[in-house]
């Protein structure tokens, strides 16, 4: 069991460092590059593996019976981004674009309608915790109240019996 442990750390290491640690850094310089056209590139690429993340598990259901399928899938995010061959750019080019673009309008209505919604959902998720929020703190109000009434009313009863030049009573130190 620690080689399979050993092996999926390894694997997960790796598969970080080629999908987002190296492409990350080399955003990074291609944004403080001033006049580069570095960053379309990069954004390309950056597309496409958010695309590839959100099917992936459906890509593993498919595809993970394959044998070094974990290999060919750490080649292709390298493929995505190394210089030499930027299938990044490939893929958004002649796959990516041409299939949203096509549903372009409808993409947009539908992340608006969703964000309205979301909105308008929100917004009365606030109502209702501002008002669940009061009624709780006027609760905890009550309830401190009280507490510190029985604590009160206890204090005057021990002070009542309790015998002259006892100077114990009235600060919680005395026992009943």
């Amino acid at each position: 069991m620690p080689i399979a442990a050993t092996m999926s750390l390894g694997y997960s290491l790796l598969y970080a460092s080629f999908a987002y640690l190296l492409p990350g850094y080399q955003t990074f310089k291609a944004i403080e590059k001033k006049g580069s056209d570095d960053v379309r590139e990069w954004a390309c690429y950056w597309t496409v593996l958010a695309t590839f993340y959100c099917l992936q598990p459906s890509i593993d259901l498919v595809l993970a019976w394959l044998p070094f399928y974990s290999v060919f899938k750490l080649g292709f995010l390298l493929g995505l981004w190394y210089p030499s061959t930027k299938w990044g750019q490939v893929v958004y080019a002649k796959a990516f674009r041409p299939l949203v673009a096509s549903y372009e309008a409808d993409i947009d209505k539908l992340y608006m309608d969703s964000r309205t919604k979301l909105s308008d959902m929100m917004g009365q998720q606030a109502s209702t915790l501002r008002v669940q929020a009061g009624n709780l703190s006027g609760r905890a109000t009550m309830m401190l109240k009280d507490i510190q009434q029985k604590t009160m009313n206890r204090a005057n009863k021990s002070a009542a019996r309790a015998p002259a030049g006892d100077t114990a009573v009235g600060h919680g130190l005395h026992s009943e």
